[in-house]
């Protein structure tokens, strides 16, 4: 499961504040003070002997100038105002204001501090560090050159000075970067929880944006049954299937994965291999951290196969665990466990009301369904079964020789068909098992062998091999297809037909085509099927295809 585009990623979390107007005015504004700011002191408040700088003065003029557009004229953006390339344009004309105004002067520092400023609040601690030395060098080189008597002590105090004061900003605007990320975080948690899609792709999509999140290896969710006594461990790993079902699990295994106390957050990190006194962790935390077990914790390391991981308890309807985020190439820390507790206090939470609200509106719907099953057996089965019965008769009394005999034995068979696939209908509808994916495909090709059998259309069936539905979404697929192959058959005069499905991304594609033998029909849409779509969320679209083709796709998201 990959996903793409959210604030869930640092750059994307930087990015969004770039895009607030207000906030881009007032960085520009900022911006514009401190150029036309450091003009002004170059030309009016020149105290050296030497002559200004007129390079260095008009580079400054000309970024002030720019500077001027921007503000005023926000919807003509060029390219230079766009992401990353802005500040560190400002690290570039710093070394400008430090030939032009002198590196003796405070206000020098104060447009480098601002270009570190803007850096780590957007993208945080690695590019605010970055602009930081840039920032540093770009300082000393430019002092040194312009004014070759300072001295040197004094250059190297500004310079460590402004290197401290950068890497503390950039540790603030890192702060401020995971702020947003974990409030994003929480809310899309509250988002992602859809009842018509199941329980079991709502937490699978909840632990990959927390795998995501904490760019880990693993996240496990350990669950108790309180009815049964047993433990289901649902385990979701990078591009894994949308759907992570829950896998039942010895006993042992389960104890050794709930570590007592069960109340506890906890933290664990492997010492280095060289150093076995220093880099590891084994804390808990209920109302302060404090030492756990370090074997009993590095033998839960042994079994995630991890080098570090954090765990919180989770407390899921009826059933209690553990949620487990498990990683081998970076170490997490306090504050990540702490967050995971939280996620697991706060962001499950909704999925779990969404559960809880799911099986109440099934248990309604069972029942509904079970008063329709009914209402089908009286209504439609009985009759066709009198339909089937009177053909019978009818075909007893045609002679052999008769020419419509073939015809009336065909017609017996078709009522047979329907009868047997309205009893099918009416046997699922009262409460039958969901399908998983391999009963649904099974069902895919016991539909394209019935119209072949009874239609003469060849229905080629090709499902792409990283489609996981479930079983919910898959009952909904499978009606969809069913009535796609059924408007071949009855609306057109194709001989063969195709139904593709494919996932990407976060859609699911079904592709229903069949040819038309050049005379393409009139511009239509399947009301049925887009009926069906859009109750899942999605949409239907017809288009002709450029070999004679015409193209049924239904794209419904994940």
């Amino acid at each position: 499961m990959v996903i793409a585009d959210s604030p869930l990623d640092k750059d994307a979390a930087g990015t969004v504040a770039q895009w607030d107007v207000a906030y881009s005015q007032l960085v520009a504004r900022i911006r514009l003070v401190l150029t036309v700011s450091a003009v002004l002191v170059a030309v009016l408040d020149h105290a050296g002997p030497d002559r200004i700088n007129v390079t260095a003065l008009l580079v400054l003029s000309v970024y002030a100038a720019l500077c001027a557009a921007v503000y005023l004229f926000p919807q003509c953006q060029p390219r230079w105002t766009r992401g990353k390339l802005r500040h560190r344009l400002d690290v570039a004309v710093s070394a400008a204001v430090v030939a032009a105004v002198g590196p003796a002067e405070i206000f020098p520092l104060v447009f480098l501090l601002f270009a570190i400023v803007v850096a780590s609040l957007r993208y945080g601690l690695a590019e605010g560090v970055r602009v930081t030395i840039a920032t540093v060098l770009l300082y000393y080189v430019a002092a040194i050159i312009t004014l070759p008597d300072v001295t040197p002590a004094r250059l190297l105090l500004r310079a460590v000075v402004l290197l401290a004061f950068g890497r503390v900003i950039a540790q603030l605007g890192e702060m401020h970067i995971l702020a947003a990320r974990r409030q994003a975080l929480l809310r899309e948690l509250s988002q992602v929880a859809n009842p018509r899609f199941g329980i079991d792709r709502s937490m699978t999509a909840a632990l990959e944006r927390v795998r995501a999140f904490f760019t880990a290896d693993s996240c496990l969710l350990l669950l108790g049954d309180h009815d049964s006594g047993g433990h289901a461990l649902r385990t979701v790993r990078a591009h894994g299937p949308t759907v992570a079902p829950a896998d039942p699990i010895d006993p042992a295994l389960a104890r050794a994965l709930l570590p007592e106390p069960p109340t506890q957050v906890l933290l664990f990190t492997r010492a280095w291999r060289c150093w076995r006194a220093f880099g590891g962790c084994a804390l808990g935390h209920d109302s302060a951290w404090a030492p756990h077990d370090p074997a009993r914790l590095e033998e839960v390391a042994d079994l995630l196969g991890t080098t570090s991981f954090i765990s919180a308890p989770v407390s899921f309807g009826r059933g209690k665990g553990r949620i487990y985020v498990a990683t081998r190439l970076r170490h997490l820390g306090r504050g990540d466990a702490l967050f995971l507790a939280r996620i697991a206090e706060q962001g499950l939470r909704a999925i779990d009301r969404i559960d809880l609200l799911d099986r109440i509106a099934s248990d309604a719907a069972g029942l509904e369904r079970k008063k329709i099953a009914l209402d089908l057996h009286d209504t439609a089965i009985q009759s066709y079964i009198g339909l089937q019965l009177g053909l019978v008769a009818l075909c007893r009394k045609a002679e052999p020789s008769n020419p419509l005999a073939p015809d009336l034995d065909k017609l017996v068979t078709m009522a047979a068909e329907v009868i047997a696939q309205l009893r099918d209908e009416a046997q699922r509808a009262c409460g039958a098992a969901p399908a998983d994916d391999a009963i649904f495909l099974a069902a895919l090709r016991r539909q394209a062998a019935r119209a072949m059998a009874t239609y003469g259309v060849e229905i080629r069936i090709d499902v792409g091999a990283n489609v996981t539905l479930g079983d919910r979404l898959g009952a909904e697929v499978l009606q969809i297809v069913r009535e796609g192959i059924s408007n071949v058959c009855r609306h057109t005069d194709a001989t063969t037909a195709t139904v593709a499905l494919r996932c990407s991304g976060a859609m699911l594609h079904i592709e229903i085509v069949n040819a038309h033998r050049g005379n393409a029909p009139p511009i239509f849409q399947p009301r049925s099927l887009s009926e069906r779509a859009s109750a899942l969320g999605g949409a239907a679209s017809v288009r002709q295809g450029g070999a004679n083709d015409t193209i049924v796709t239904v794209e419904i998201p994940l």
